[in-house]
């Protein structure tokens, strides 16, 4: 009997250690997916590719700026900012991405983000969906200003 509750307690203490080990692998390798998913929808946008902007974005996604230099704010759906884009409206930069925070909830997840060229600086925060095995950005709400000397 002793040798059955040692034997089981072993089993349960194996197959904890093996589903936390997944469940961390999981969330390393989604954290990766989630970075991978703004740097190429931050890139679609600078290099004015449409189509695979529309393919990293969800279809009712939105985009939301606060710009600090006209004092607007800017809110547009998925598919008007794509067609924007597509129409060479938006985008056309060359810029950097720095992630500085993910955090994953199951398949929703949040990221605070900068993106900057030599001028101008956007920060704020992306939330992205799992749609299958692809990580797509579902909003993007930043406020964009000068940089400061």
């Amino acid at each position: 009997m002793l040798v059955r509750r040692i034997i089981l307690s072993l089993f349960v203490l194996l197959f904890t250690a093996v589903f936390s080990y997944a469940e961390g692998n999981s969330s390393a390798d989604d954290k990766g997916d989630i970075e991978q998913a703004i740097n190429t929808y931050v890139k679609s946008i600078d290099t004015q590719n449409a189509d695979n902007l529309q393919k990293t974005i969800v279809q009712h996604g939105s985009i939301v700026t606060l710009n600090k230099i006209t004092n607007k704010i800017d809110d547009y759906t998925a598919s008007d900012f794509v067609a924007l884009v597509k129409s060479h409206q938006k985008g056309g930069w060359v810029r950097n991405v720095s992630i500085n925070s993910v955090e994953v909830n199951g398949t929703t997840a949040t990221a605070k983000v900068e993106i900057s060229d030599a001028r101008l600086l956007r920060s704020g925060f992306f939330t992205l969906v799992k749609e299958g095995n692809t990580w797509k950005v579902a909003s993007e709400v930043t406020s964009l200003e000068l940089k400061k000397k």
